[in-house]
């Protein structure tokens, strides 16, 4: 439950941050929360590539794990 409280804590905090800065910026308010509600909407495409090599690297790395895991517990049945 203290995990979850922090999570959310951190959470709120960094989107409170963002609207802020939005706020000094300029930016009209429908925006802001457009933007904070909807943030793959203002992506770049090399930020769209670096989020799915990202996604890409956590499924490699899972897989892997799995098939380790898999042909260690084959080996030790044998």
């Amino acid at each position: 439950m203290k995990l979850f409280m922090v999570t959310i804590l951190l959470a709120g905090g960094l989107l409170m941050m963002i609207i802020s800065m939005d706020m000094i910026m300029g930016v009209k308010f429908p925006e802001i929360i457009w933007k904070a509600v909807n943030p793959f909407r203002v992506m770049e495409s090399a930020e769209y590539l670096i989020l799915f090599l990202l996604f890409f690297l956590f499924l490699s790395r899972r897989m892997w794990l799995f098939l380790k895991k898999r042909d260690n517990s084959n080996s030790s049945s044998n």
